[in-house]
């Protein structure tokens, strides 16, 4: 990877990760199925993935190619960062929170999205809508695999709440599939035809398609009694989707075409 896309990289895997995480929480939250435990402590790993992103901000201010949007795209991180501390304060406290989770989901997309209207690559609207659904995949991925672990201690949970997010994780990919398949159409196919095509396989192989048959058999996994099958697969289907968001950034930045 070229030196230059590293805090490009940086910054979007952790703004994917801290607003696609906290929307997918809110959302949860929202229409019900959670314990009290679960929802405090993913309030606690949003703050801190909001810290390091809006440190990963400071750090991309002084790079080239993003004064367009820096602005705007600093308000939004500083904002998304104090909604994800006040959704910890309202959980601490039993006050309503879903509605704070899923604004601040939105807040944290919308800084994804300015960056993407910075520039950077051959087309911005594409780039725009792969980091929202990067965000989404992403963040259900991850609040599902730690909703996993709560029914190794609470068996008789139900689980809607992780069909749910199981689910959001599918459309997300695919739609995340259409937008990188589209992308390459418009362009020709020139990821495919750079010294980076054999990553643009992968990124279509490991970061679209495996996690998707992943995310298929959690999905079925989920019919058991037991729920330590579809947590497994879900940790294989987080690594899978943090390697393809990795791969899209840096694929995006480098060769041009969003992916």
């Amino acid at each position: 990877m070229s030196l230059e896309a590293l805090p490009f990289v940086n910054w979007i895997f952790w703004g994917a990760l801290a607003g696609g995480t906290l929307l997918a929480v809110g959302v949860t939250e929202w229409l019900g199925g959670t314990t009290r435990g679960y929802r405090l402590f993913m309030a606690v790993a949003v703050l801190v993935g909001a810290v390091v992103w809006l440190a990963s901000e400071m750090g991309l201010a002084a790079v080239p190619g993003t004064a367009t949007t820096a602005e705007l795209r600093r308000v939004l991180v500083g904002a998304f960062a104090a909604v994800a501390a006040a959704y910890l304060v309202a959980s601490l406290a039993r006050w309503p929170r879903a509605g704070v989770a899923i604004g601040g989901g939105v807040i944290g997309v919308g800084a994804l999205v300015t960056l993407a209207a910075a520039g950077g690559t051959a087309n911005p609207a594409l780039f725009a809508a792969g980091l929202a659904t990067a965000a989404l995949a992403l963040g259900s991925v991850t609040a599902a695999m730690l909703l996993g672990h709560w029914y190794l201690v609470t068996p008789k949970l139900s689980p809607a709440p992780l069909k749910r997010l199981i689910w959001i994780l599918i459309g997300a990919l695919a739609v995340q599939g259409f937008v990188a398949a589209w992308s390459v159409f418009v362009s020709g196919g020139a990821p495919f035809k750079d010294g980076l095509a054999w990553l643009t396989w992968l990124r279509f192989g490991v970061g679209i398609a495996f996690p998707i048959g992943v995310a298929i058999l959690a999905l079925l996994a989920t019919r058991a009694t037991s729920l330590q099958a579809t947590t497994g697969l879900l940790y294989i289907g987080l690594a899978l989707v943090m390697a393809g968001t990795i791969g899209s950034a840096s694929l995006s930045y480098l060769g041009g075409t969003p992916v």
